[in-house]
């Protein structure tokens, strides 16, 4: 009943992949190809019929290799809350068997149970912040120069504790963000990456080594874009505007064995559970 995915069913994965998080082929090919790897797919079947599949992203957690379990999606209405276990199961003793000590995922939009029962836990929070920003010509700031490579370094000097992609990963993710039209900003104290919406910046990602150098990267943004209003996404161990924001669970964990001795853990611009591609 449950199996590595192989060749064969890449088109039908890709097809589903489609219709349920509303990406395109090539979107859903990348991911499934050169993200997860065939390899690290896995389905439910029953009666030649494909019921779920789900994909077993390998990231790593201060070093701690792992699994980012992305992109469940249901081919069939029958049975899902007994065929998800049975996956999730399967998943987790194949990605042990490869050396993987944990898993971290989204919170599900349903059968939150199951994950549970599964041994998943909340462990991914984070706060968000509206602030103003002032006008300050003096601010300086570099625009889209943030490679991939770079962007691994980036996370790993501010936030050690991130869950990080491969390398492949970082690059289908970084292209996926600027194709979107997300912009990067950073100055020699900091980084963030953020979207135009309305009269709004949204910074889904923001790090500083101090308060005054964070406001340094909103005031360059202002500049550039002529918005004065900003919602900011932060980890929740961040200490960029300590005390402000409301606290938000948006991520859970499941350690195969004891758990190590980790930090609160940040699940940074993961892939969109919504759209199928890489992004906040």
């Amino acid at each position: 009943m449950y199996q590595q995915a192989t060749a064969a069913d890449l088109p039908m994965l890709c097809n589903v992949w489609q219709q349920q998080l509303m990406c395109s082929e090539k979107d859903a090919k990348t991911i499934l190809e050169q993200v997860a790897g065939l390899e690290n797919i896995y389905l439910c079947q029953e009666e030649n019929t494909i019921l779920f599949f789900v994909a077993a992203i390998p990231v790593t957690m201060e070093q701690l290799p792992g699994v980012y379990l992305y992109g469940l999606s249901a081919c069939s209405s029958n049975g899902q809350a007994e065929h998800l276990a049975g996956l999730l199961e399967y998943a987790k003793n194949q990605q042990t068997m490869k050396g993987k000590g944990f898993a971290v995922a989204a919170i599900p939009s349903q059968h939150q149970e199951v994950w549970e029962q599964q041994g998943f836990v909340p462990y991914f929070r984070r706060r968000h912040l509206s602030r103003s920003i002032r006008r300050n010509l003096w601010a300086q700031a570099q625009f889209d120069s943030i490679t991939a490579p770079r962007l691994g370094q980036l996370r790993n000097k501010y936030s050690p504790e991130s869950v990080s992609l491969p390398p492949e990963g970082l690059v289908v993710q970084l292209l996926s963000l600027y194709s979107q039209g997300a912009t990067a900003v950073e100055n020699e104290k900091g980084y963030g990456v953020f979207f135009e919406q309305g009269d709004t910046l949204y910074f889904t990602e923001l790090f500083a080594q101090s308060d005054y150098d964070a406001q340094l990267l909103l005031e360059a943004a202002r500049d550039r874009t002529g918005l004065e209003h900003a919602e900011i996404v932060l980890p929740e161990n961040s200490e960029i505007c300590l005390g402000e924001g409301k606290l938000e669970l948006y991520g859970m964990a499941c350690f195969w064995g004891a758990q190590p001795p980790l930090r609160s853990g940040y699940l940074p611009l993961i892939l969109d559970e919504k759209r199928g591609v890489l992004q906040t």
